[in-house]
């Protein structure tokens, strides 16, 4: 074949490949790729809460929106480190306590209380991975009202939550003891169904020792991992609001509530005093 015709031909085909991308728009963002990098943690090594990566709840009523029953208190109780550890505790207290001096719910006080910590005001990330090692006291039969969880809200407001791992314990007879659960929210008034994933630990469960629990946030895919198992996976083809509801910074919460309207109230069989063990929190970019 003549060079010039070769030549020809090639030119024909540039001028079509160039048409295709032109008419298919901007190309969707490349993931992440290269190593993680540890880009924030606390491991808990020293005696007391680092007041430079969280913020305590205090006499707060936080977790009202949700039914919860418990007042968040920043004391040795209910919040505590030493050991290597971080201990959210959930009390049944002897006698009401007040929960701030306007606590609409409960006048005369209430009969619980636990802890709640946040990086807000203090630390915020877009994007990266989110781990957490921890022990849950959600215990078979023993735990009914226990609600641990670890999530991220936007700093800004408005909507989008990821939920890393929630679990809610159980009275005698009920399934939940091994699992937890992974979400995906846009709002709390479902203008987008919530994604979201119930985990079956295929041997164990969360109450019997520390497990580890993340969830990988990029621009189009939010990952969850259980021990490093991938259990649940959102992309921007299966939740077409992904990219827009978390195209911005979000910060942390690590709390136990007690009580509420998905686990329900303590029962009599209820275990406490009842903590949420923390190993570590990790944060990692690349």
């Amino acid at each position: 074949m003549a060079l010039p015709l070769i030549l020809l031909l090639i030119a024909v085909l540039l001028a079509v490949l160039a048409g295709w991308l032109f008419t298919r728009g901007p190309s969707t963002p490349a993931e992440p790729t290269g190593p993680w990098r540890l880009v924030w943690s606390d491991e808990f090594n020293g005696s007391s809460l680092n007041p430079s990566n969280w913020v305590a709840e205090n006499s707060s009523t936080y977790g009202d929106g949700g039914g919860a029953v418990s007042c968040q208190f920043d004391r040795p109780e209910n919040l505590s480190v030493g050991d290597g550890v971080l201990k959210l505790t959930a009390q049944r207290e002897a006698s009401p306590v007040r929960c701030g001096a306007n606590d609409s719910r409960f006048p005369a006080g209430r009969s619980y209380t636990s802890a709640h910590i946040s990086t807000k005001g203090l630390h915020e990330w877009k994007y990266g991975r989110f781990e957490l090692r921890a022990k849950l006291p959600t215990q078979a039969g023993t735990s009914k009202g226990m609600w641990p969880a670890f999530w991220l809200r936007p700093t800004a407001g408005g909507t989008g939550e990821i939920d890393v791992v929630e679990a809610v314990g159980s009275a005698a007879g009920t399934q939940e003891s091994n699992q937890v659960h992974e979400t995906l929210w846009y709002d709390y008034v479902h203008t987008h169904p919530k994604q979201a994933r119930a985990y079956t630990f295929p041997s164990g469960e969360p109450s019997d020792g520390m497990h580890t629990y993340a969830t990988d946030w990029s621009p189009t895919r939010i990952s969850w991992y259980v021990d490093g198992r991938l259990v649940f996976q959102c992309t921007s083809k299966t939740t077409s609001w992904l990219k827009s509801t978390f195209d911005k910074p979000f910060y942390l919460r690590l709390n136990l509530a007690v009580g509420g309207d998905w686990p329900g109230d303590p029962t009599a069989a209820t275990q406490f005093p009842s903590s949420l063990v923390v190993d570590y929190v990790r944060v990692y970019q690349r």
